[in-house]
């Protein structure tokens, strides 16, 4: 089902249904009657049909403007598009005044309509459903489909047929000119200059979607409870008629329609006229009811009063209490419609709601977990409120962490202040810490290169003096060291190593000079 977004035409050109149909000039069954000009029919008959198979979709649903040309632009359909947006006819001109009768018999003649610039339309609803039965039946393409055209949005671009084949004089006529003059009559045909414009189809549905919601009087009276091997087997008309005649065709279906009780035919008129309205214009009624309330009831008003009125206008004239029964009909399920889709909205912007809310979730999650997997927290930054400080520290190198253990290893008895991380804290009552990029936090942490280099005297803060008093901070997330991995040994035996080293060195050298001979020399030596 294509769908098609319309642009509402000016207000001055588009009334809304009359609210007395009886005084509407709705066209008869069969024919335009006395008037037959197309300007003046579109105040009371404002919607086309047209009957076709739709293209490919790059051409029938991506190309905004135009969505239908004639037959003569079908090659270059994309440059139709910019050709036909100029105007067609001269100001103050409309195409019916200035085509002739030659230009409607090359359309007619169907060896030739491949150089006419019209297009097919039609008034005729029912001539719609019943031509695209025929094709079915008959013809090889199946995906047949009718589309509805808002014929008020092509003032001074068309013309109906009938009025162009009045101009032709005897001489100028086609052997063929009854035969067009009666499709033209029985069809109620239009034609259309160049181009149909995107915004004025109001919606294009397919044939299926619209047999199983014809009136009762369309269909066969015994067929209800049996099973049917096609849908068309419902249909009260035979479709497979070798010279189907439109003419007969609704003779018999008003026939069927006053054989009804009074009932069936009020129901038939009423709610019949709506759902088949409702199904013309489904697609467009469900995008258009939520914006426009008014242009939606108005507009399927004014087709199920087209509809209603088809079997026997003078029935229709008889019973003026329809006409409020179908109004109130349309408003009811405009209001469903609309209640229906604010409950459907209202419940797609909650779920999204909750999508977006179970998104951040697992991303908050997903932090949290980051943090604590590279986090440590320090004992001696513990404000007065109990909270600690959570550091990130980056993982040293391989060759930094070799050297921080020969480093406490070694027999200086103190550990160099390079090899010492220094925790990166923030005060509290102070300020807070600014970000430190990641190569800045490494040259603080970590010495630059292999080699272990004695620091400086550092400046010494009060909080820094504190630290050392209580030892040095413990890393909590680090894993206790293992029973294989070496100790360093403490400062107080160190200590007392060296001094015990020391002094049985100065003992053995004193004893040395004293027992030598030499000590003289020893002694200046020394």
């Amino acid at each position: 089902m294509t769908v098609v977004s319309p642009s509402l035409p000016n207000s001055d050109s588009r009334q809304g249904p009359p609210q007395s149909p009886i005084a509407s000039n709705y066209l008869p069954q069969y024919g335009f009657s006395s008037e037959h000009s197309f300007d003046r029919l579109i105040q009371d008959n404002p919607f086309l049909f047209r009957v076709y198979t739709p293209k490919a979709h790059s051409q029938s649903v991506t190309t905004v403007e135009p969505y239908f040309v004639g037959q003569k632009y079908n090659e270059h359909f994309t440059l139709a598009a910019e050709k036909l947006k100029s105007p067609a006819v001269g100001p103050g001109e409309t195409i019916a005044s200035s085509s002739s009768y030659l230009d409607a018999a090359l359309h007619m003649d169907w060896t030739q309509r491949h150089k006419s610039p019209f297009i097919s339309t039609t008034f005729s609803f029912i001539w719609a459903i019943w031509e695209a039965t025929r094709r079915y039946r008959v013809g090889l393409k199946h995906d047949i489909e009718i589309a509805v055209i808002d014929s008020r949005m092509l003032a001074g671009r068309a013309a109906t047929t009938l009025e162009l084949l009045r101009k032709g004089t005897p001489k100028e006529r086609h052997l063929d000119y009854w035969k067009w003059y009666r499709y033209a009559l029985e069809s109620q045909n239009v034609l259309v200059y160049g181009s149909i414009p995107a915004p004025a189809v109001l919606a294009s549905v397919p044939l299926f979607s619209l047999i199983d919601k014809l009136p009762s009087y369309f269909l066969r009276q015994e067929s209800g409870d049996t099973k049917l091997s096609s849908p068309f087997d419902a249909l009260s008309w035979d479709t497979m008629e070798r010279k189907p005649s439109f003419r007969q065709f609704c003779q018999d279906m008003s026939d069927q329609f006053l054989r009804l009780p009074t009932e069936h035919r009020l129901r038939d008129a009423t709610g019949g006229s709506v759902r088949l309205a409702m199904a013309f214009l489904r697609p467009w009624f469900h995008k258009v009811v939520a914006k426009d309330f008014t242009n939606a009831t108005d507009t399927a008003c004014t087709l199920a009063f087209i509809i209603a009125q088809w079997p026997a206008q003078w029935w229709s004239r008889d019973h003026v209490e329809m006409w409020s029964v179908i109004r109130s009909l349309v408003q009811a399920v405009a209001e469903e419609v609309r209640e229906k889709q604010k409950s459907q909205f209202t419940e797609e912007v909650r779920r999204l709601q909750g999508v977006v809310t179970d998104l951040e979730r697992v991303v908050h999650d997903y932090e949290e977990a980051e943090v604590s997997s590279s986090s440590c927290i320090y004992p001696d930054t513990e404000t007065e409120d109990g909270d600690y400080t959570l550091v990130l520290l980056p993982s040293p190198p391989p060759s930094v962490r070799g050297h921080r253990r020969r480093a406490s290893t070694s027999t200086s008895g103190a550990t160099p202040a390079s090899a010492v991380p220094t925790p990166i804290t923030r005060d509290i009552a102070s300020e807070s810490v600014a970000e430190v990029p990641l190569t800045e936090i490494e040259e603080k942490v970590m010495p630059p290169s292999e080699e272990v280099i004695d620091s400086s005297t550092p400046t010494v803060t009060p909080s820094q003096t504190r630290r050392e008093e209580q030892g040095p901070p413990r890393l909590e997330s680090q894993p206790p060291e293992s029973e294989e991995s070496p100790r360093v040994p403490s400062h107080s035996f160190v200590e007392t190593a060296s001094c015990i080293i020391t002094g049985i060195l100065v003992g053995a050298f004193i004893t040395l000079c004293i027992v030598n001979s030499t000590r003289r020399t020893l002694i200046y030596v020394t």
